[in-house]
């Protein structure tokens, strides 16, 4: 059992997390902006996956303001923490170079900093993407190394801010960690589907969106053709090896892509969802470069729905999932059907939406 501080704990993959430790007989310190309305809608969830009472503390902190907004009496309750995961990120296309910066980067480097300080720091443990892990990709937008000399207004301007300000927090945790001998391991998920029993996922996730899109027959035609595909990743599998991942001391210091690499592309993957709702699949494929096209334009994208900077995820290359399928053998944590997954997931959100709809 350890003491284990998790930031984002309102968030999707936050509370399958927490629930995912507290199962393991950790003490969870919860963050939260609100923990007065978040905590009790945690337990609230936690309930309906069978974990009626569970060492969870709340801690009211905030990433966008000094001192990350944790009291000093907070940081003494929280003295025995020896494991942070940090997954909170302000999310969304097109975002202010500001706001993400000021949560993405500089609040998440304030609270390890102060963490190294306050607490009994063993490892932590950041979640951060696999667009970080093709170095071919990396090396386009003119980043080396541990990206000391990048040029992260020419990043922002070519990624657009969620992404920058990701790659941007990567690096420069990499280098604190370093700088304050912090032991660090990264998670880079692809893009997140449901869980594998009920296909849960919140209404924010980008591939809820997408299956609402789906729905309403706004798919007719999809971003696809030329091996470009958005890789996938449960919920479920995700929280579950970031949970087991403190178990190993072989982890310090070490990178793991979380992602199925079968995930094809997105045509296909929108009609195993549309088949298990019985709704109509989408029917023609836009090859991602034109779309990359007709999208630099602000006011078409604006009218399609769409932004440019969701194209960036769309890939074509194999990610290096190698050492997580082999600690995840080591684990006993089997990757999910990938089919399967998507069918609950779909028969989820098609679910919250007739909730939704009927409440209306």
């Amino acid at each position: 059992m350890s003491d284990i501080l998790v930031t984002g704990a309102s968030g999707f993959i936050g509370k399958f997390l927490i629930l995912a430790l507290v199962k393991k007989g950790h003490r969870v310190f919860a963050l939260f902006r609100k923990p007065t309305e978040q905590f009790p809608q945690l337990i609230a969830w936690l309930a309906t996956k069978g974990v009626a009472e569970a060492q969870i503390v709340p801690i009211q902190g905030d990433l966008s303001v000094a001192n990350v907004g944790i009291s000093e009496e907070n940081w003494q309750k929280m003295a025995n923490v020896s494991v942070i995961y940090h997954s909170a990120a302000m999310f969304g296309w097109n975002l202010s170079e500001q706001q993400a910066r000021q949560v993405n980067v500089k609040g998440v480097l304030e609270l390890l900093t102060l963490a190294q300080q306050k607490l009994s720091l063993k490892q932590v443990v950041q979640v951060s993407g696999y667009m970080l892990t093709m170095t071919e990709h990396l090396q386009q937008l003119g980043i080396e190394g541990l990206a000391e000399n990048a040029n992260w207004s020419k990043i922002y301007q070519q990624v657009g801010v969620y992404e920058a300000s990701k790659i941007e927090a990567h690096f420069a945790i990499k280098r604190l960690s370093t700088q304050l001998n912090i032991p660090l391991t990264v998670i880079h998920p692809a893009t997140v589907i449901g869980d594998h029993q009920q296909g849960e996922l919140a209404s924010q996730q980008p591939f809820y969106q997408t299956l609402v899109d789906l729905m309403a027959g706004k798919l007719f035609a999809v971003p696809s053709g030329q091996g470009y595909r958005l890789p996938l990743v449960s919920v479920a599998y995700l929280t579950q090896f970031m949970a087991n991942v403190i178990d190993y001391p072989q982890t310090i210091n070490q990178e793991y892509v979380l992602a199925d690499n079968s995930t094809p592309n997105l045509k296909q993957v929108l009609t195993v969802c549309a088949k298990a709702i019985a709704i109509k699949p989408p029917v023609l494929s836009i090859p991602i470069p034109v779309l990359k096209w007709v999208l630099a334009s602000e006011f078409v994208a604006k009218k399609a729905g769409m932004s440019l900077e969701m194209l960036h995820f769309f890939r074509q290359e194999s990610l290096a999932t190698e050492a997580t399928q082999q600690l995840a053998n080591i684990m006993a944590l089997p990757l999910p059907n990938l089919e399967h997954c998507l069918q609950q997931t779909a028969k989820f959100v098609a679910r919250q939406s007739l909730v939704l709809a009927k409440a209306s």
